[in-house]
């Protein structure tokens, strides 16, 4: 038979206690802190570590939307899109709307959605060219007040897998 003889001392016991609720407590808070600086780095995916904002097919419509509906949200911010060329009469000649085609319903009734784009050079693309472009939105006006993408690179490139994107949802943003 074994006989163990277990004596607390009250003031030793409360300083062990107190010891690692304060062990507890740094962990909890570095741990905190920790969550705050990744969520801070990750907040947007679609942001690069240059803050330039890639745009996807799957989020092509919700920026469009979102950079209408709150402009000055955007001015100033990079992006990174892909779309195709189309040209509208009474453009001048370094405009054009960086293109998708927007599938509508079940039905395939389509429209081409897009956001107007300057490019000093665009005179050298015609209509139709899949082109990925990096640039900033500045607020402009045509036929009213709206974002402008202001070209700065451009690059031809092949039209993606799905060329075609979907309405945005009411309900979320970029």
């Amino acid at each position: 038979m074994f006989v163990c003889n277990f004596k607390l001392n009250g003031k030793k016991s409360a300083k062990i206690i107190l010891f690692i609720i304060a062990i507890i407590i740094i962990g909890i808070i570095a741990f905190s802190v920790l969550t705050i600086f990744k969520a801070g780095a990750n907040s947007n995916e679609s942001e690069n570590e240059n803050n330039i904002l890639n745009i996807t097919s799957n989020d092509y419509t919700q920026f469009l939307k979102s950079a209408h509906e709150n402009i000055d949200e955007y001015v100033n911010k990079t992006v990174n899109i892909t779309g195709y060329i189309y040209r509208m009469p009474g453009f001048d000649n370094n405009q054009f709307v960086l293109s998708r085609t927007m599938i509508l319903n079940s039905s395939n009734s389509a429209v081409v959605v897009g956001i107007l784009s300057e490019y000093d050079k665009a005179e050298e693309y015609k209509d139709g060219d899949w082109i990925t472009v990096t640039g900033t939105i500045v607020k402009g006006n045509y036929k009213g007040e709206m974002p402008i993408l202001k070209i700065t690179k451009l690059e031809k490139c092949d039209a993606p897998e799905d060329e075609f994107v979907y309405p945005p949802s009411d309900d979320k943003t970029i």
